[in-house]
């Protein structure tokens, strides 16, 4: 799981650890289930008036901006295929 958070894609995983791709993957679906589990049983009752999205907002407003070209945003995004995505409440702290 560490070396999928650090950006090592499935099959790269697969051969640093020399096992097959489906077992990375099947990890991975294990690792997915427990973590929505455990965010369900942390977090409910949740009461927020905003959230933000921490990575997909710098992308959109960089290509809003038009710092980024529509060209590169797809680009970036098709080399990371897998987002961690991060919601906060800005007004709490």
């Amino acid at each position: 799981m560490g070396a999928l958070a650090e950006g090592l894609g499935i099959r790269a995983v697969a051969r640093v650890f020399e096992v097959d791709p489906n077992t990375v993957l099947q990890w991975l679906v294990e690792a997915t289930d427990h973590a929505a589990v455990l965010s369900r049983y942390c977090r409910h009752d949740v009461r927020v008036t905003q959230v933000q999205l921490d990575e997909l907002f710098a992308l959109l407003g960089a290509l809003k901006a038009g710092e980024v070209s529509e060209a590169e945003a797809v680009q970036r995004l098709s080399r990371s295929p897998h987002w961690v995505w991060v919601a906060m409440d800005p007004l709490t702290n």
